[in-house]
């Protein structure tokens, strides 16, 4: 393992794929990407990487009148295959893992 294993991605396919995401949640991750040196995309990758290792699949309590935006993404093709997996486990929906995913890495 090199050292760039331990900060990099491997190159990995992209699936372009539109998801709605809570809208505080896009909030907080527009709020990190201007903190660290990568892009929402990025950090809504490494979220569900995280969600994907740990599997905590856990549904949150959202706000009642909260709004949800349609983003754009660029997911990993591993990681897209893997959510499958856990949509078919926990019977959720890709939109849902994701949404859960960054609210586990924002909160963490």
């Amino acid at each position: 393992m090199s050292i760039f294993d331990k900060y990099l991605f491997k190159k990995d396919r992209l699936i372009k794929r539109r998801i709605e995401i809570d809208s505080t949640l896009y909030e907080k991750l527009v709020e990190l990407s201007n903190e660290y040196d990568a892009s929402i995309n990025k950090l809504v990758n490494i979220a569900i990487i995280e969600m994907i290792k740990t599997e905590n699949v856990k549904v949150y309590e959202k706000p009642e009148n909260e709004i949800v935006e349609a983003h754009n993404f660029a997911i990993r093709e591993t990681s897209y295959n893997e959510m499958e997996k856990l949509k078919n486990k926990y019977g959720l929906s890709i939109y849902k893992l994701t949404n859960i995913a960054i609210y586990n890495a924002v909160n963490s």
